[in-house]
């Protein structure tokens, strides 16, 4: 396989990331760059539903008792938003460089669509459960894909011009192989995954409502231990547990980068009690609300 560490190396300078451990959008919609030159020990990350692509340097994401590791020659995909442990392993001589592409729900069953009106049998084989988070082995189809992205980010024209059309390649490519077949259920209303992707989505577009297990699995149209089994099929954790480190995470964004005052975060995020808030919040990130600006960050955050 074609050695890109060079063609990164390029893109690294292009956006001035030498040295810096940073995230920057590119000037593809939802397309950002990221490099660190630092090794970081296990930490809570948040992840949106996208796809991370590894250049150089390796990552290892941990869900639970599940182990993923992602580099150069394997990538992650997210079908929904999750709270990952990672372990990134970098250094100046060889930085994590790489990219992560934020899933555009609309595009990709508009794709779907199309994919299924040119070849209505193509997803047949498909299951009805799959985890939230999937490896990407790559491939000299993929690589092809990524140099011509690299090559395209060096010019800003060119990015703005044709850069979506490369990521929609990207995705369609992914689409027809066998880790594809859960964004294909992730865009089915037909499917446990799909359902409790669309619940997810309910949850996370209201963080200061406290719903009941009962309310999502009505929303899911599954009976409460139906949902419960196929919820944590996909996320590894119970309902409850999934929402309420969804909460924490959410209000340390707002302590941290807001400047809020804890106990409005804490409303914000459907805490009624603030010493609860501030358990919890200890409990997940290792210390209090007051310390925030301590809560190590890993790339993709």
């Amino acid at each position: 396989m074609k050695n890109l560490s060079d063609e990164y190396d390029r893109i690294t300078q292009r956006y001035q990331l030498h040295g810096k451990q940073e995230m920057v959008d590119t000037e593809i919609p939802g397309v950002s760059y990221f490099h660190s030159p630092n090794y970081s020990p296990r930490t809570a990350v948040a992840y949106e539903p996208g796809i991370a692509i590894i250049g150089t340097g390796k990552k290892t994401a941990y869900l639970d008792d599940k182990e993923y590791q992602y580099y150069a020659g394997q990538h992650l995909l997210l079908t929904i938003p999750l709270i990952l442990e990672c372990e990134t392993f970098a250094s100046e001589e060889e930085p994590l460089q790489g990219f992560f592409i934020k899933l555009d729900l609309p595009s990709l069953g508009s794709m779907v669509r199309r994919i299924l009106h040119a070849s209505p049998n193509i997803f047949t084989e498909t299951s009805d459960y799959f985890i939230g988070v999937e490896p990407i082995p790559n491939s000299d189809e993929l690589i092809e894909i990524q140099c011509r992205l690299l090559d395209t980010l060096q010019s800003p024209l060119d990015a703005e011009i044709i850069g979506k059309s490369i990521i929609d390649e990207f995705i369609y490519r992914l689409l027809l192989r066998p880790e594809g077949k859960a964004l294909f259920a992730l865009v089915q209303h037909t499917t446990h995954f799909g359902n409790i992707a669309k619940t997810i989505e309910l949850t996370h577009n209201d963080l200061t409502r406290n719903y009941t297990v009962r309310e999502l699995a009505e929303h899911s149209g599954m009976s409460i231990s139906s949902f419960h089994r196929a919820f944590k099929q996909v996320t590894n954790e119970s309902p409850l547990q999934y929402i309420k480190k969804m909460k924490l995470f959410k209000a340390k964004t707002l302590i941290i980068h807001e400047g809020m005052k804890i106990s409005l975060a804490s409303q914000q995020v459907g805490y009624e009690s603030v010493s609860q808030f501030s358990r919890e919040f200890k409990r997940l990130f290792h210390v209090p609300p007051s310390q925030s600006n301590k809560i190590s960050y890993a790339e993709v955050n």
